[in-house]
């Protein structure tokens, strides 16, 4: 049914566009009225385009911010399925990690479902008196470990990281040393 749903409502998309854009075509002087046989205002037909063109954008909009906050994974247990967030993987990741890996001064993550498993982008800034490649393999380790632990997914296909800059100590404030949690 959802299929069903995507396809109509792209269908219904292109159609409001196409008669939009017809309809500004028709305002604008671009298409002739003794050619299509109709004799209406044309300030009606450009009004009507422009809302057309105006509500189909907006519709897209809607759809895609939809989309966007609705992304998820779903496995089943014995009493149903569930389905996490991918914005709650996101958050708990930037989370444990800053709170375990004192290397790592920031860090934005994006997940993504794809057809080989969960694909992870994550940028960092570093501070500076850290091993670029341990800390980065320290990243990914935790993240692996946190995701098939806590969240169960089996099937992680990429942890990416990718080191967004180097800060240096002066000027700013040290690491806090906080105690790590350990996953079991």
């Amino acid at each position: 049914m959802r299929i069903f749903s995507r396809i109509v409502a792209w269908i219904y998309v292109l159609t409001s566009l196409i008669v939009a854009f017809f309809c500004l075509a028709l305002w604008s002087g671009r298409l002739s009225l003794e050619q299509l046989y109709i004799q209406r205002n044309l300030t009606i037909v450009g009004i009507i385009g422009t809302s057309l063109i105006i509500l189909g954008l907006l519709w897209l909009l809607f759809i895609v911010e939809y989309l966007h906050k609705s992304r998820a994974i779903s496995f089943d247990n014995p009493g149903g399925e569930v389905k996490v967030a991918l914005s709650a993987i996101e958050d708990f990741i930037v989370k444990r990690v800053l709170a375990q890996i004192k290397a790592v001064k920031r860090m934005t993550t994006k997940a993504f479902a794809t057809a080989k498993g969960l694909k992870l982008i994550n940028r960092v800034v570093l501070w500076s008196d850290n091993e670029i490649p341990n800390t980065c393999g320290a990243i990914q380790d935790l993240i692996k470990k946190y995701l098939q632990d806590i969240v169960g997914v089996e099937r992680i296909s990429v942890i990416k990281v990718i080191v967004a800059g180097i800060s240096t100590h002066i000027g700013e404030e040290e690491p806090k040393e906080e105690e790590p949690i350990i996953y079991e």
